[in-house]
């Protein structure tokens, strides 16, 4: 093979139906050339034994596979932005007039908390990816988390409970994850996911504050 070409398999070109790594690189894959940046169709022999379930595993942060060595990095890639989404959480601890009263009382609500950067696999292969350190989209530009802090008084009537809540705006990036290795991994130094994950970034400065009140004896924290 010439040295120009430097062949990586790009699984993320594959049926976004597949989630394994070695079903998808059993048609025609494709490869960069590196000397032009276009894509070369090859055919690779197909003696690898692993899926997606190894390559998230090999990230940093990850468990590690028994089929691949740890990777040096996975970035987000392919990366399609979707609509902002805004997720609430609960400021403090909630506030209950629940004894029996007949009597409003008024309280103190709120607090502070720290909205992170969250990674969800949008593919059910059995694989935790909490804690798998995945760069790329925002995250490369952004700070990937923020503190929202706010409290107010509130008049809690008889029979409810209530807690503050902070709706903070998020940018929702979906793609496929890069994994780069330090050695050749079967034949290749980088591999693609086929299966997709979406990043919530915090979008700092973008909230919502609000009350959530409920019934006695229902969870005070449950915002569903």
């Amino acid at each position: 093979m010439p040295a120009k070409f430097n062949l990586f398999i790009l699984s993320a070109f594959a049926a976004a139906t597949s989630t394994n790594a070695r079903a998808l690189s059993s048609r025609h894959p494709l490869a960069l050339d590196v000397a032009t940046g276009q894509p070369v169709s090859v055919v690779l022999p197909r003696d690898q034994d692993f899926d997606d379930t190894d390559l998230f595993n090999s990230c940093p942060g990850g468990p590690g596979s028994d089929k691949l060595e740890r990777a040096d990095r996975c970035t987000l890639v392919n990366i399609v932005n979707n609509p902002n989404v805004r997720t609430f959480v609960v400021l403090g601890d909630p506030q209950l007039n629940c004894g029996g009263a007949t009597d409003p009382v008024t309280v103190q609500l709120g607090g502070e908390q720290t909205v992170s950067q969250s990674t969800t696999l949008d593919a059910n292969i059995g694989v935790d990816i909490e804690g798998l350190s995945i760069g790329g989209g925002a995250s490369t530009t952004d700070e990937t988390s923020t503190t929202v802090s706010k409290s107010i008084t509130y008049t809690i009537p008889p029979g409810r409970q209530a807690v503050y809540v902070a709706g903070t705006n998020q940018l929702s990036e979906t793609g496929n994850v890069q994994v780069n290795y330090g050695d050749r991994q079967f034949g290749h130094f980088i591999w693609f996911t086929n299966a997709q994950v979406t990043q919530l970034t915090p979008i700092p400065n973008d909230v919502e504050f609000d009350v959530h009140e409920s019934d006695c004896g229902t969870d005070p924290r449950d915002l569903s």
